[in-house]
């Protein structure tokens, strides 16, 4: 199950000292799927960041109680986050799959270490270096989003480990026109309107585009994983929030 793309871009953030967030999923018929706790910890020099994602209900019986934990850490630089260490684990009763990746600014250089484990026993592990170079992680890129815009521009590429896994591309745009009404009449919730292309396979959508609404703080208020054939929309929605600057 991939709504848990979703739940990783519903943390975006202008610059606070802490946040904490948590979130719901709901999927078309089917209700709520999951629930997720998101914070991001910084000082003058270093941040991180950690989303912990849990399925619920009906969810979490058909993924075998999956769970995913990503954790991002690294330097700012300049206002913007640039990530040493990017984690994502990937969990359920039947296997685990941990992927760390490392990165090497100077040098321009990510080193991926990945390992399995089956029924709680250790499978395999390998590592490797990727055949591209990014300064962000999806993490740390989502973070970052709102000092990258730019007045009167729309749309935008970018590249992140998490995007693509060819290159880490990523599309963003901004809604516009009967488009942009479409979605306040659907989310109706105010704020700044993001669309996303991640170029993978999410749940068999259409395009594989979320709909974000970011509030006054940064925060994503609602996200919006559009026509995924047989339930329909993903709809993630934030019910707490604490920000300390």
């Amino acid at each position: 199950m991939r709504l848990f793309f979703l739940l990783i871009s519903l943390l975006g953030v202008l610059w606070s000292k802490e946040i904490d967030a948590f979130y719901k999923v709901s999927y078309g018929i089917i209700g709520k799927v999951a629930k997720a706790y998101a914070t991001f910890r910084s000082d003058d020099k270093n941040y991180s960041v950690d989303v912990k994602v849990e399925s619920i209900g009906l969810a979490k019986l058909l993924s075998h109680n999956r769970k995913e934990y990503y954790h991002s850490e690294g330097f700012i630089r300049n206002g913007f986050l640039y990530p040493t260490k990017f984690e994502r684990i990937k969990e359920t009763s039947k296997r685990k799959d941990k992927k760390v990746y490392f990165f090497d600014h100077k040098n321009r250089k990510i080193l991926l270490k990945s390992e399995k484990h089956k029924y709680g026993k250790f499978h395999s592990q390998n590592q490797k270096y990727l055949n591209y170079f990014t300064p962000h992680d999806l993490l740390s890129l989502y973070l970052n989003i709102p000092k990258l815009l730019r007045k009167n521009k729309t749309k935008y590429t970018f590249y992140a480990v998490g995007g693509s896994e060819d290159n880490g591309k990523i599309d963003l745009f901004i809604p516009q026109g009967k488009e942009l009404k479409k979605l306040q009449k659907l989310l109706k919730s105010d704020g700044l309107y993001l669309g996303v292309v991640l170029h993978q396979k999410i749940f068999s959508s259409k395009k594989g585009e979320l709909f974000l609404v970011m509030d006054r703080d940064g925060v994503t208020k609602k996200g919006l994983l559009k026509d995924v054939i047989l339930f329909g929309d993903i709809v993630g929605t934030l019910k707490q929030k604490r920000v300390k600057n």
